[in-house]
């Protein structure tokens, strides 16, 4: 076995906070534990505070909520700030999960300390600047991730087709880091018949499922026009699962079969997924879709358009249904046809959503992640050797991560 690694992961947003992001974060903190290494997390301050956790060093900062999106909270931090959290950990790699200007604080530290750097792409803002009218700055958006993903060891992205849009965008050094699920946490066994009467679900109904964040940037304003065009008189419900700054405007539109359930988390999260009978993922703009996975994990097939992130994942036809043109027309058509299903197909469709999810395994996605920290490291080592040891890092570097 390897020796135990020290690694300091950056990220504007962690638990309590629920998004992809940060569940991924988690995965990621308790596998590195797991593996006898030490981790410390810079991470925003969040009025819930995260348990102590043995091999797990947490470093917070103040943060401001973004005005419309009060979920997003932002900490503003100078990189001799984060140089000193660093300093007093002493980490072999600093892995940097997030652009902000955390994100940069933190680059820039550990290139001033000499530390290797790793970043990973999680997020498709010049995508999401189109869904808040801010379409003009799509340029230099990608301008600035080019320039910061590529003053680092490697990128590390969730699909293939992500890894090539960045790379045609002038991205360096990318590599595929892939999502997982555990299928114990995610079952068709936890399916509730009583969770679904406290729903107000009917036993002859479908439940199509949303489930994430309500913002814009999901494109549920779609959903939900997709939604008004499927007859009332079938027996079916929509359910949102989860919260965010479009709650009162999707309440405009939805009727009276639409249920707003609000955020879970953990078992109740796993419950109400299986609780339902199809997942419907709108979202143009993730590079991946967590949630599609642990939707397939609990037997739901998934029905969403195919772009970056879940046309990845989900075979059409097989594990659930693609939908190639982007309007509320063809999402209402997709949502059709699996009303219109025949119970033989649907049934097919659940067990091989289950099946695929049951292949996406945790710990062997994890530690390919690992075992590139420890090429770069052996990379650098090796580097050093050739050039003669200490001669190789900065005096002031050197200096620098020697202070107590």
């Amino acid at each position: 076995m390897d020796s135990p690694l020290k690694v300091a992961i950056v990220s504007e947003t962690y638990l309590p906070q629920i998004n992809g992001v940060s569940r991924t974060l988690k995965r990621l903190t308790d596998y590195l534990v797991q593996q006898g290494d030490q981790v410390q997390l810079l991470i925003p301050r969040y009025a819930e505070q995260l348990p102590p956790k043995e091999g797990v060093r947490q470093d917070d900062f103040a943060a401001f909520p973004l005005p419309m999106y009060r979920e997003v909270v932002l900490p503003l931090v100078r990189p001799a700030t984060i140089r000193k959290r660093l300093q007093a950990f002493g980490p072999d790699l600093v892995h940097v999960a997030t652009e902000g200007f955390m994100g940069w604080a933190a680059l820039r530290a550990a290139k001033q300390l000499g530390l290797p750097v790793v970043t990973s792409y999680h997020t498709n803002f010049a995508q999401y600047l189109n869904h808040y009218h801010l379409g003009w700055l799509n340029r230099p958006c990608w301008s600035y991730l080019r320039r910061f993903h590529n003053a680092t060891r490697f990128t590390a992205c969730p699909t293939l087709s992500i890894k090539r849009l960045l790379e045609s965008n002038g991205f360096e050094k990318i590599i595929v880091w892939g999502r997982g699920v555990n299928s114990e946490d995610f079952s068709p066994a936890k399916r509730d018949a009583q969770l679904r009467r406290e729903l107000g679900v009917g036993p002859e109904e479908m439940v199509f499922t949303y489930v994430g964040r309500l913002a814009a940037e999901k494109n549920l304003v779609m959903l939900l026009e997709a939604w008004r065009l499927i007859p009332q008189h079938l027996p079916s419900r929509l359910l949102l699962v989860g919260d965010g700054p479009l709650h009162s405007r999707l309440t405009e539109l939805a009727d009276d079969r639409v249920i707003f359930a609000g955020y879970r988390q953990g078992e109740a999260l796993s419950a109400i997924t299986a609780s339902a009978d199809v997942l419907v993922f709108p979202s143009l703009t993730d590079t991946f879709g967590n949630v599609v996975l642990e939707a397939m994990a609990s037997g739901l097939p998934a029905i969403a358009f195919d772009v970056f992130g879940p046309g990845d994942i989900i075979r059409h036809g097989e594990t659930g249904l693609l939908v190639p043109i982007v309007s509320a027309e063809t999402l209402a058509s997709a949502m059709q046809s699996v009303l219109d299903m025949d119970s033989e197909r649907l049934g097919l469709m659940r067990q091989h959503a289950r099946r695929y999810a049951e292949r996406q395994n945790w710990n062997a996605i994890l530690g390919q992640l690992r075992a590139q920290y420890l090429d770069v490291l052996q990379r650098d080592a090796a580097l050093q050797n050739e050039k003669g040891g200490e001669a190789t890092v900065p005096w002031w570097a050197r200096a620098l991560l020697t202070e107590s």
